[in-house]
């Protein structure tokens, strides 16, 4: 196609271009950003919506961005209504216009495009850049103050920083969910954000703060470990919000028997017999499995290294070591990694742990594990779990849970 040359299409399904010569092109394409007519189960937050100050949409939406043409970093402009503006992660070099280091960054982000206020921040030595609606306004300091806890709290577990340092949060109304991406998270709340509900969007918001690290820096190398990804994060997120007294004592068995529930009925009331790695292939109608068995054997995992090294060892020091080797652009982990690391910590093999825990099709019991740390786990038929304090629990069990979740949660 000469240079300069205009292309016009209506893409309605995804397609490859193959174009002849070496010359420059430019493309001339419309987008029908209609996601908001259509039912999502879970995800319009990670795709595109509409507010009635502008519009949130993702790189991979908007942007046609050929993989091998497009190496190094990218400059991009955006034409836009009168008074409104883009808000991206990316450093800005002049109106709307900004300089991405990379295709995965231009693509895998979150911007929006509008007349909504933006704010930035340095929180922990990471800059953060908000875009609340209307609704959330209010709430600002509410979200920086859990968000200065975790990140924090984040720091400590991983031992160094997420591989970005600047990252755009933006918060509407909506069908509660959330989705992070290379450098920026999107995240919708039903109602108000309050103290008092905190259990709820702060644990989503907490979650995918996190995925900065757990996710997006500490990467796996295929689906087959989209157990650890998103499990493992939910269980970092529970065991960091205890410790930072952002769960009250009946808050905190909520969260666990959450985690409980979530496989209870993955395997009982869905009847999934896949194991935990197979679930990842397909994560959505999978998604009770891949987190409540993922989360079930984060902890679970947690209480074994600590049970094989004397206390000395626990998921925080395994996930240390693995940051260490992995937290790097580029590098991805497997299971075999996640196995090899657990031993040179504690001299233990946990093959036949994680057999059972994420590669056997037989169900996953947690009590015992729940027993470890003086609790007691209850499941009746497919939906319902109860975690209460045991009332045999041990002094070596009170000190493990102490451990683990910190002492702003009472012991057993």
């Amino acid at each position: 196609m000469p240079r300069g040359a205009n292309w016009r299409s209506r893409i309605s399904a995804p397609a490859n271009y193959e174009l002849g010569g070496q010359g420059r092109i430019r493309l001339r394409y419309e987008i029908a950003l209609e996601h908001d007519k259509y039912e999502w189960p879970a995800g319009i937050e990670e795709v595109a919506y509409h507010t009635d100050e502008g519009l949130m949409s993702t790189g991979y939406a908007l942007l046609l961005a050929p993989g091998d043409a497009m190496q190094g970093a990218i400059d991009i402009r955006f034409e836009l209504p009168k008074d409104w503006k883009a808000i991206t992660p990316w450093q800005s070099t002049g109106e709307n216009r900004f300089a991405v280091p990379s295709r995965r960054e231009l693509l895998n982000n979150a911007m929006f495009f509008g007349t909504a206020p933006a704010e930035t921040l340095q929180v922990g030595g990471v800059e953060l850049t908000f875009v609340l609606g209307k609704r959330y306004r209010a709430s600002k300091d509410l979200f920086v103050e859990l968000l200065s806890k975790q990140m924090r709290s984040y720091r400590e577990y991983f031992g160094g920083d997420p591989l970005s340092s600047r990252y755009l949060i933006i918060v509407n109304q909506g069908k509660d969910d959330g989705g992070a991406y290379a450098s920026s998270f999107s995240q919708l709340i039903s109602g108000d954000a309050t103290a008092e509900n905190r259990i709820g969007w702060g644990y989503v918001m907490s979650h995918e703060l996190l995925h900065f690290w757990n996710g997006l820096s500490l990467v796996r190398k295929d689906s087959r470990d989209e157990w650890f990804n998103e499990g493992f994060t939910d269980y970092i997120t529970l065991v960091t919000q205890a410790n930072n007294g952002l769960l009250d004592q009946n808050r905190f068995h909520w969260r666990m028997e959450n985690i409980a529930r979530r496989y209870l009925f993955a395997r009982i009331g869905q009847h999934l017999g896949m194991t935990v790695r197979e679930a990842g292939a397909d994560k959505q109608p999978n998604r009770e499995l891949i987190y409540g068995g993922g989360a079930l054997t984060g902890f679970a995992l947690d209480v074994e290294l600590r049970k094989a090294s004397d206390g000395r060892i626990g998921l925080p020091q395994l996930i240390q070591s693995m940051y260490a080797e992995f937290g790097k652009p580029g590098l991805t982990y497997s299971l075999e990694d996640v196995e090899r690391h657990a031993k040179a910590l504690t001299g233990r093999d946990f093959r036949e742990f994680f057999a059972h825990a994420v590669e056997s099709k037989d169900y996953f019991d947690a009590r015992p594990w729940f027993e470890d740390v003086g609790l007691r786990l209850d499941n009746f038929l497919f939906d319902e779990s109860y975690v209460r304090p045991s009332p045999s629990a041990s002094a070596a069990q009170k000190q493990r849970f102490r451990d683990i979740f910190g002492t702003q949660v009472a012991a057993p």
